[in-house]
């Protein structure tokens, strides 16, 4: 079992995050409660089993030494981040609130192309340039966001947010199987069928009625266009009734 910390301390000369090898989970606090706890431990899981390493402790160790160890229960809005490495589990956490720019501008990246086998794209892992420069262009290009397509010309996810589509009364994500991260917010959608896995185009994303990004801290991010193609339907019905899911907890 993973040792729970609270020391962030990494001595880099014997730690495997020299070498990328460790996980991690962003958390939403929300009135004091950390949102979906079970479903991240559950992913860091799998992710720790995939690296050999020890599994985490049961959400309700975790809960109690976040509740003793941390001041969630006064936060109104934080985030509680879960750092797995050298088997240990850090636990730190802080205050944060959301904001995002008046208008969410996105488009299809052109300097990473994701690889759909890759097992950077099933874990939150340590290894994370390719996010990372995701990020740097959708900077570089004035956008909230630029999806990357994978060796086949699909569309994965951004390198903060899961994309979704808007077609009349579909929504739709790319899949797993394309190089897709399976986020904790998608999964919720996923299963209240709400949305399903499509193998998408940037032609199917430039001619949809809407779209919108989702991720644990943001929960719905509605777009308001895409590059090359005209603004969206930010209103659109689908698109309210997952906001609505996602603020639910």
């Amino acid at each position: 079992m993973l040792e729970l910390v609270t020391d962030t301390r990494i001595d880099l000369a014997r730690s495997a995050a020299r070498h990328g090898t460790g996980l991690f989970e962003t958390i939403r606090i929300h009135r004091g409660r950390a949102l979906r706890l079970n479903a991240h431990l559950a992913r860091l899981a799998r992710g720790a089993a995939f690296l050999g390493m020890d599994a985490p402790p049961e959400t309700n160790v975790v809960r109690a030494f976040v509740e003793q160890h941390t001041n969630c229960a006064q936060l109104s809005s934080g985030v509680l981040r879960l750092l797995t490495v050298d088997e240990r589990l850090i636990v730190f956490i802080s205050a944060w609130e959301p904001s995002r720019a008046e208008r969410i501008d996105i488009g299809v990246a052109a300097r990473i192309v994701r690889l759909s086998s890759s097992p950077l794209n099933r874990f939150k892992t340590m290894a994370y340039l390719e996010n990372t420069l995701l990020t740097r262009e959708a900077k570089d290009r004035a956008m909230f966001e630029v999806v990357a397509l994978n060796e086949a010309g699909r569309l994965t996810d951004g390198g903060r947010t899961t994309l979704f589509v808007v077609s009349e009364d579909r929504v739709v994500t790319p899949p797993v199987a394309d190089g897709a991260l399976p986020g904790i917010a998608r999964d919720v959608l996923l299963q209240a069928g709400l949305a399903t896995e499509v193998s998408l185009r940037p032609a199917d994303l430039l001619r949809a009625d809407g779209a919108f990004l989702t991720n644990a801290l943001h929960g719905v991010v509605t777009v308001d266009r895409v590059e090359g193609g005209t603004s969206k339907n930010s209103r659109h019905p689908k698109i309210l009734a997952a906001t609505a899911l996602l603020n639910a907890d």
